[in-house]
Order: C-alpha cells, then structure tokens, then sequence
C-alpha cells in the first residue's frame, strides 16, 4: 500500500508493499493449498467462490477433499460487483463458522467480498450502517472513518489466500469494491492489510474460465498498466513495469486465444497481472477506469468490457495533449504505426471482444447520466488531461458510442 498523497502537489513518491507475502505460479492449487494453509498454522477455513467454479468443475470439489476438515464453510452466490448484501451474508457466515482463514476463488467480486469481510471482522463491524463509516462513495464523500489508517494498527484477525481465475487484478489491491444495489453505484473501502496474503495462479483451473471472462479482465489489467503509465504520479520504476506488462499482454492474450489450453501463455497472462498491478494503491487512474465504475454500477457491464470500450476512447480523448508520451503504449503493443487508442482497440478486436458501448448494451440515452455521475468521480478527476464538466465526459463517451 501507500501512504495517502496529495496528487494535485505531487512532485516524489513513497512506495509502501503491501502485505502480500507470496505468490505461487505454475502449481496446482489442489497441493500448493494445503501446504501454504499449513504454513499460516491455520486450522479453520471459509472458502468463498464464484458459483461456476464451484458448481461445474471437478477440481472445487478435490480441493475441498483435501482440505477436509479444516474446510469450516462455503459460501457460492456472491453477485457481479460484490453487493453489498452478499458481503454482510458472507460474513454472518465466517462469523458464525469461527474461521481463521479465508480462502477466494474465483474473480475481482470473489476476492472483493473477502477483502470487505476482513474489514468487517477486523473492525468489528456487524450491520450496513458501520459497514458504511468505512467507504467512499461514487460521488466522493467518505464515511467517518474511511481512509483512517491509524484504525488498523492492531494485527488482522483474519487474512486471505487468493486463488483468481480471472485477470482483473483484485488480488493485488488494498482496496475493495462493494455495490450499493439500491442506488446502483459503487462503493470504495481500503486497509492497511486487506490485500491476500497468499496468491495461487493455477493455470489449468484457468482453463475452465469462460473465454469471453478471462480476455476481458485482462485488458482490465492491462487499462491497470496503461492508465498507471499515463498518470503524473508514475516513475521509471514502475513504467517498466507497466510497459513490460503491456508487451507480455499482447504477446500472450492472442496465445491464449489461439489454444486455450496453452498453459504457458495462460502463465504468461497471469504474470503481465503482477506485472500491470505494481502500482495499485501508489498511483492514481484515469477515465477510464472512472468511467468504468459507473457503467459497471449503473448499467451492469462487467468491468472487464468497461476497459475494452473506454481505454481506447479515453486514450484518444487524451493524445491531444499526452500523445508523445502515448507513443510508448503503441510500441509496447507493437503497433508503433497505430496510435495508442488505435493499437488497444486492435488488441481488443483480435480478442473477440466488444470495442464500444453499443455492443455491450448501453443506450445513447443513458450517456448524459452516466456523464453526470462520472464528472464527480473521484478517480476521473486524476485524468491526466483535466475533466472539468460532464460534457467532457460526454465527449468521451462519445467516441466510445
């Protein structure tokens, strides 16, 4: 994590790591689990996962065989977005399990859900109401407490390991995302050791990842990587990072594309994620990613397909000003005869995948709300080129249309 900084007088920068202990890759999450779960002398685990992974795959069921009695609970109907009825669920049922452990399978919702219940439990939260003393909400207001660091001074009493089987990223954050499904907008909350303490990349449980879901969380990933680089608070030290992410994504993703059991580039894949997220917490995104929370929260696309059709219209909106340091995205991609809107969405199209809002079902008479809600964002006022009214946001969308 970072300490919190004023980004409008940003002129150095501090890089906290957060509290992530390890990282597995290329192993079998049926041996690598028992072993990690093991190590951190647990003894009673609560198994939070995506319901396709539970229900239809053989692999959820041997993992739970070999957890056997250490396995406390499960719980499989978290929601898109991480509702945040589904979190206070959740938690009645960690709660009530007396877990030490919690273990997240599946996508950004899944790992969400535990980062929001490891809150809750390490602040002894038990209703919506304290729930919410702890977010920033879409439009920028906080609870009392949200961003209150000094609140996590004591040890967490419970931790996560993560087992993604999804590109978004969420395994590297100390943030969480929680849905308000009354309102439709996006909840924010962060900690000082929310993050998992372990990760597993299994690259054949990947395999039984949709395909449509797994390439389009990673040009979420990779929206992480893009709008990292671009932003005013980024270093040498992290656009190395973020353009060798660029490059192995796009080396990689049509790999995967082109033999789905390629476990290799499924590997691959799984590496450009750490790669794109060195910088989750330590700078700050852009409109698309802004933009993303409300289309994701208002109209229920899934944030991996926010970043198809955003990225390369915010991309476009910003090379006005930006579009020399854009060149080293289109290089990176290795469309250095494309700009950099034009080779992400080349990037996107050879995925198969959605490349502006019509395609994901966003009616153009929904656009001035969107626009509306954007403007107030706290994450879209970070674009590097300034927003300053919602017809600018308009403007984008626009080009996304």
């Amino acid at each position: 994590m970072c300490t919190l900084i004023d980004y409008e007088t940003f002129l150095g920068m501090e890089f906290n790591y957060s509290a992530l202990d390890t990282v597995v890759s290329g192993e079998s999450v049926k041996d690598s689990l028992p072993i990690l779960i093991e190590r951190l002398g647990a003894s009673r685990v609560f198994i939070v996962a995506s319901n396709s992974v539970s229900q239809a795959t053989d692999e959820f069921a041997e993992i739970k065989v070999r957890l056997d009695s250490k396995c406390v609970g499960v719980f499989d109907q978290v929601g898109a977005h991480t509702p945040r009825e589904d979190v206070l669920r959740v938690l009645n049922k960690v709660q009530a399990s007396e877990a030490d452990l919690l273990i997240s399978v599946g996508g950004g919702s899944i790992i969400d859900c535990s980062k929001a219940v490891q809150l809750a439990l390490d602040q002894n939260i038990n209703s919506a109401n304290e729930l919410l003393e702890y977010a920033q909400l879409s439009d920028g207001s906080c609870g009392a407490k949200w961003g209150d660091f000094t609140l996590f001074e004591e040890p967490a009493k419970i931790r996560q390991i993560a087992v993604p089987t999804t590109l978004s990223g969420a395994e590297f954050s100390n943030n969480a995302g929680v849905l308000n499904t009354q309102s439709a907008a996006k909840e924010g909350y962060r900690g000082v050791n929310l993050c998992p303490q372990c990760i597993i990349y299994d690259s054949e449980l990947a395999t039984l990842t949709p395909e449509w879901l797994w390439h389009s969380t990673a040009i979420r990933s990779l929206d992480h990587a893009i709008e990292g680089y671009c932003s005013a608070a980024s270093s040498p030290y992290l656009d190395a990072h973020f353009l060798e992410a660029v490059g192995l994504f796009a080396s990689s993703l049509p790999a995967a594309k082109y033999n789905p059991l390629n476990l290799q580039a499924r590997g691959e894949n799984y590496q450009a994620v750490w790669l794109a997220c060195c910088g989750l917490g330590t700078v700050p995104f852009g409109a698309s990613h802004g933009i993303g929370y409300i289309l994701g929260s208002l109209c229920g696309v899934p944030h991996g397909f926010t970043s198809c059709v955003m990225l390369p219209a915010v991309l476009d909106w910003n090379s006005i000003e930006f579009s020399e340091r854009q060149k080293g995205i289109a290089n990176a991609l290795g469309r250095p005869d494309l700009t950099a809107g034009q080779a992400v969405k080349s990037l996107v199209k050879k995925l198969d995948l959605p490349t502006c809002l019509r395609d994901v079902g966003v009616k153009k008479s929904m656009l001035d709300e969107i626009a509306k809600r954007a403007i107030k964002h706290p994450v879209v006022k970070h674009n590097p080129r300034t927003l300053n009214s919602p017809s600018q946001v308009r403007e984008i969308l626009d080009i996304a249309w």
